[in-house]
Formats: structure tokens, C-alpha cells, sequence
């Protein structure tokens, strides 16, 4: 059991040292009598005599007074550091966290228990993750699971209306033992939902975040009045990613949009910030999927002056713009190509986005392209 540490008072420092310099007890009697180590006396009497000429000082005080202004200066440069130290480090949270994704932020922090710079669980604080995702490994996609989720891609693509037990089924029938059970959990991860309405609808939580659908009978006659924003499943050689974009109603540009392995909001924000450097729209719609309802994404777009629309629930058509895109996408360009990786990914995406854009003629448009339609309009408005 450790001994309690005590703490001992200047007057009585001073009177033991004042006793001992009498010399009527000696050092051993008076440390004993107080209960006290003889080198603990020793070391105050040796403190006391070198200190004593500075009660002769007439300095004293004036050296008292700089000591005490030197000692403030320095806890106010400390606070000050402190301060700019802690601004610091929270914005580096905030702006971490906000693009770069989970899986970045944990192999920073994984790459710590290597280099030794920070303790690992002082860098998961600052990068705002779990301690423990750091030491978890993941077991990889089987190549069954990754075949199953590309046809219940393709399915889907052509009979959006096809559930989880129309899914099961068709898996079966390729010879892929599958229940309803793990093709609802597939269909869950690949953030696919089909068009009839489900069971929950009146949820008091579901309506408080649900917007209303503004274009219903709208007349949309310009650019950057309506844009539509959704997020779709692609397989790639080892895995699959997720491709956010965002469409203009009338000129079916797109305008902006983001890939990445990971479903959440930060994804879907990355994709309107690339797009805002254009412009931004009056309305924004959406589905109501978990990244449109989140209070992140209600805030940023409320902060940004943009009225937020949002389909009826599992209503696909409300948002048929960015679905007839996404149906053109896979079958012109992610069916016909096995991507290894993000990087491929990526700069196919790009390469589609700008020959769709710029080249590629549009019925709806008169056999026009969607910039054509898109930029000079913009431009006009602009202008006038």
C-alpha cells in the first residue's frame, strides 16, 4: 500500500529551521519529533541560509514585481499557443473528416503504430475514428458475392421494380444460393431500393426529415433551376464503388459528381462542392436515401440558399433525370469495362461525363448536346 504524500507549510519550514539554528535539540531529535526524514531538515536548512540575504535585499521587492511580470508574459504566450494549437486541431478535425473518407483516415492512423510519432490513440482522436477500427481486419469479398451483386446490378438497371424475393429467385435460377434475406442485404449495401411503397411509411421520424416534392406540374425553362442529385452501385474487378452525380434538369448536363468506396454523405457532398464552383440551383432534388435525410446534408444544403426536393417515397420516377443518366452510364461505359481499381474508375467516369457533355447529341435537346444547352443559357442569363 503507497504511503500518502504530505504537503508541509512555509511557517512550518521556517520554525523546525529557526528551532534547529537555536541549537537546543539536534537535527536527528527535531526529525524525529515531527516525523520527518533528517535529510528532508537537512534540505530545508540549506534552503533557508543560501535564500537568507534576500530578506536584506532592497531589490528584493522590485525583483519580486519583474519576476511576477516575466511569469505573466509567459502563462499569457502559453494560453495564447494554446489557443492557436486547439483552433488548429479542430479545424484539421473538421476538414479531415470531411473529405477525406474512413478508410484513409484509419491507415493514417494504422501507419502510426509504425512510426511511432503519435500514440495510436491520440491520432484516432484528432481523425475522429474508432481506436479499435485501427486493428480490425475485414474479411474480403468473396468472388460469389461480388458475381451476385453485379447481376442483381443489371437486374435492377432493368426492372427497377424487382425485390429482394424476385432477386433471390433469379439468383437461384443462375445457380447462386442466395434467400431473400442476404439479397435484401446485398441490395442494402449496393443502396439500391425498388419503386413500390414499403411498410413504415408514417414513421414520425422518416416525416420530420422527409422534404416535400416541388416539381410537380413545375415548368423548368432554364438552366441551374432544377438539379438532381442520386447515388448508383458499380462493380469493379475487385469490389465495387459508389458513383454520386449530379444532373440539370433542362439541359441534362451534368454538372458535377464523385466516386468513391465508401457510402456516406461526405461522398455526396464532395459531388455538390464540385458542381457549386459552377453554379447552384434554386432547387435541389433527391430521393430519400440515408444520405439526403441526414441532418449533414439538410444543413449544407439550407446553408447554401437552395430550396431541398425530395421524391415521394419509392417514387423512382419523381427523379427520372438522374436514373435514365445512370441507366445510359452502365450500359455504354461500366458494363462494357471491368475496372481494377478507383483510379480507373475515376478517370473512365471523367472521360464519359465530358464526351456526354460535349459531344454526344440529345433527342430531348433537338439534337443538341447538354452543353450546348447548359452553358450558353447560363451565360445569357448572365448577361442580361
Amino acid at each position: 500500500m503507497s504511503r500518502k504524500r504530505r504537503n508541509f507549510s512555509a511557517k512550518f519550514k521556517s520554525d523546525l529551521v529557526i528551532e534547529l539554528l537555536k541549537g537546543e535539540k539536534d537535527l536527528n531529535t527535531l526529525a524525529t519529533e515531527n516525523n520527518i526524514q533528517p535529510n528532508l531538515l537537512r534540505n530545508w536548512k540549506r534552503e533557508f541560509l543560501n535564500n537568507a540575504s534576500a530578506v536584506f535585499d532592497d531589490k528584493r521587492e522590485e525583483n519580486l514585481k519583474e519576476k511576477l511580470v516575466e511569469e505573466r508574459k509567459e502563462k499569457a504566450e502559453y494560453a495564447k499557443k494554446v489557443g492557436q494549437l486547439t483552433m488548429q486541431v479542430d479545424w484539421l478535425k473538421k476538414n479531415l473528416k470531411k473529405f477525406a473518407d474512413l478508410t484513409t483516415r484509419v491507415n493514417l492512423v494504422r501507419n502510426l503504430l509504425t512510426t511511432k510519432e503519435l500514440p495510436a490513440s491520440v491520432g484516432a482522436s484528432l481523425l475522429d475514428i474508432n481506436r479499435t477500427s485501427i486493428y480490425y481486419k475485414g474479411s474480403p469479398v468473396s468472388d460469389d458475392e461480388l458475381a451476385c451483386k453485379e447481376i442483381i446490378d443489371h437486374l435492377h438497371t432493368d426492372n427497377p421494380t424487382w425485390g429482394a424475393r424476385q432477386m433471390s429467385a433469379q439468383l437461384k435460377a443462375r445457380g447462386y444460393r442466395v434467400g431473400r434475406r442476404k439479397a435484401r442485404r446485398y441490395m442494402n449495401e449496393m443502396d439500391i431500393h425498388l419503386i413500390y411503397p414499403k411498410m413504415n411509411l408514417s414513421k414520425r421520424m422518416q416525416q420530420a426529415k422527409a422534404c416535400p416534392y416541388l416539381l410537380r406540374n413545375a415548368v423548368i425553362d432554364k438552366p441551374n433551376q432544377v438539379w438532381s442529385i442520386d447515388i448508383t452501385y458499380i462493380p469493379i474487378k475487385h469490389g465495387f464503388l459508389y458513383l454520386t452525380a449530379v444532373i440539370d434538369w433542362y439541359s441534362r448536363c451534368i454538372v458535377g459528381w464523385e466516386v468513391d468506396d465508401t457510402l456516406d454523405t461526405r461522398m455526396v457532398l464532395n459531388a455538390l462542392n464540385k458542381a457549386f464552383k459552377i453554379a447552384k440551383p434554386q432547387i435541389l432534388n433527391s430521393d430519400q436515401g440515408c444520405q439526403f435525410t441526414s441532418q449533414q446534408y439538410i444543413d449544407f444544403v439550407k446553408e447554401n440558399g437552395i430550396r431541398q426536393s425530395m421524391d415521394g417515397k419509392s417514387r423512382w420516377a419523381d427523379n427520372i433525370m438522374i436514373e435514365r443518366w445512370f441507366r445510359s452510364f452502365k450500359y455504354e461505359e461500366a458494363y462494357l469495362t471491368q475496372y481494377n481499381n478507383i483510379k480507373e474508375a475515376r478517370a473512365a467516369i471523367k472521360q464519359y461525363v465530358h464526351t456526354y457533355n460535349f459531344e454526344r447529341y440529345h433527342s430531348a435537346l433537338d439534337y443538341h448536346t447538354p452543353a450546348e444547352y447548359y452553358y450558353p443559357a447560363m451565360l445569357m442569363s448572365y448577361v442580361a
